[in-house]
């Protein structure tokens, strides 16, 4: 069994959780400015209250640790499952579920702390938003060529690779030049999501915590050079990333390198995150003292993870739970950016479930009136015989090697156009449940197709014989 998807997912997954486990679920909130999303108050400090509190981040970091140690037990046993199809199908819908299920104790807990706010009496001024007319808008920290450049490094790596795809630069095309194309580009849109991310951070309405406008300007400074510092490290870790790789294809192509690479930069990415916490707690602690400002929005978080407040004119606000920002679904762009996402979510489900359908339909391979179909649902090809050319029946020896242009690859199911054994540009049609499969020309294109079984692909084959004769 190939196993290779499941160790890049589960490489990504456990890191993942592990810093969403110490990042929103600390065991020492004192020094927190948010305690699940409830702003942390010196009421909390007091006697009654913070045994409260400890007793609710406590029993909260509990659960999140089940949670997390049952996810990786979890993750193990779809490992177990045989069939590859089910495997990733299963993969897809159990990140989608556990990172939500991960969230749960965090908004179970801010529902607690809110409860703790009433029962000790603090009042709320949740409609009271605090200006410094001074600085409003002023403080910047992101250097916009040190997020800029590393995009471009990454720019400049997946033009060459495509040129040399695309023949313009000479030295011939294979398997793992298209590969680095693949991946150049993957982190070439991530970096392209990065930098407007980066610059909105850098752009949030300066927070006022003082009456002095000194003390609002050097935190807010510091709190946007941090957010500053971490995109432009994560902009440069996917530039050095795709450097790597390009330099490891040179010496070896094969999967163990995209293995590599993905551990190395989720290893690079998790520090930088983690550097990023740091500096955020140690940032907040050290401005708690001159603190004399506190808004009390609380209400206007939604389980601590969702903003709320239509009378706030912002649209972007920094999280209270993960890290970055977070829309207002109050403003009206909110609104609308909110139903995109929600399109987009439950297309992504509908797609991985459709998908598997589609891996798990049987193929028909047939003949139908001197046409060649290859069906699964749908009509793919329709190939007239006479116009088929040297049908050749191959065998899917060791070091056969297929990689996806477009089309499905879940195993045993592969349709659409792919690298077939370094030859690009092949319509395939192919169940690796047969260990062979028929090639020929057609038009100038390359076939490759199978039936379900060893036995179907060599009736196929039969028939184009005997249709040739």
């Amino acid at each position: 069994m190939d196993y290779f998807g499941d160790i890049t997912l589960l490489v990504i997954m456990v890191p993942t959780l592990l810093v969403m486990f110490f990042y929103e679920y600390p065991a020492r909130w004192q020094d927190r400015k948010f305690i699940f999303g409830v702003r942390n108050r010196e009421e909390f400090k007091e006697e009654k209250a913070s045994a409260q509190v400890t007793k609710i981040v406590s029993g909260t970091r509990k659960q999140a640790l089940i949670i997390m140690i049952a996810s990786f037990v979890l993750m193990g046993l779809i490992m177990l499952i045989p069939d590859a199809t089910v495997r990733m199908s299963l993969w897809m819908l159990f990140i989608l579920a556990d990172l939500v299920l991960f969230s749960i104790p965090f908004m179970r807990s801010n529902l607690e702390m809110k409860s703790l706010k009433r029962e000790i009496g603090i009042n709320s001024n949740a409609g009271t938003i605090y200006t410094d007319l001074k600085a409003a808008g002023s403080i910047r920290a992101l250097k916009p060529a040190l997020i800029i450049i590393p995009n471009l490094i990454t720019l400049a790596v997946f033009i060459l690779s495509l040129l040399h795809d695309l023949g313009i630069i000479p030295g011939g095309t294979d398997a793992s030049s298209f590969a680095l194309t693949g991946m150049s580009g993957s982190f070439l849109s991530i970096g392209l999501i990065l930098v407007p991310v980066a610059f909105l951070m850098d752009r949030l309405r300066n927070e006022v915590i003082s009456s002095d406008s000194d003390t609002n300007n050097n935190y807010n400074r510091a709190k946007k050079k941090a957010f500053a510092d971490m995109f432009v490290a994560m902009s440069w870790i996917n530039a050095l990333v795709v450097i790597l790789y390009a330099l490891l294809l040179l010496f070896m192509n094969s999967d163990i390198v995209l293995v590599i690479q993905i551990m190395v930069y989720m290893f690079l990415l998790m520090a930088a995150l983690a550097l990023f916490a740091k500096k955020t707690v140690a940032i907040d602690k050290r401005y708690r003292n001159e603190t004399t400002i506190d808004v009390d929005d609380d209400d206007k978080w939604i389980l601590g993870s969702i903003y709320y407040n239509p009378e706030d004119r912002r649209l972007n606000v920094a999280k209270r739970m993960g890290i970055g920002g977070t829309i207002n679904i109050g403003h009206p762009a909110g609104k609308a950016i909110t139903i995109v996402m929600g399109i987009f979510l439950v297309t992504a489900v509908a797609s991985v479930i459709l998908i598997s359908v589609f891996a798990k339909t049987g193929m028909k391979v047939t003949v139908q009136n001197d046409t060649l179909v290859c069906n699964q649902v749908i009509d793919y090809y329709k190939v007239p015989l006479d116009d088929i050319k040297d049908p050749e029946l191959c065998e899917m020896k060791s070091g056969f090697h297929l990689s996806r242009q477009v089309g499905i690859g879940m195993d045993p199911v592969f349709i659409g156009t792919f690298i077939v054994n370094d030859e690009s540009g092949c319509n395939t049609f192919l169940n690796m449940k047969s260990d062979l499969y028929v090639r020929f020309e057609a038009n100038g294109v390359t076939y490759c197709i199978s039936g379900n079984s060893s036995s179907e692909t060599e009736e196929i084959f039969g028939k184009l014989e005997a249709a040739k004769k």
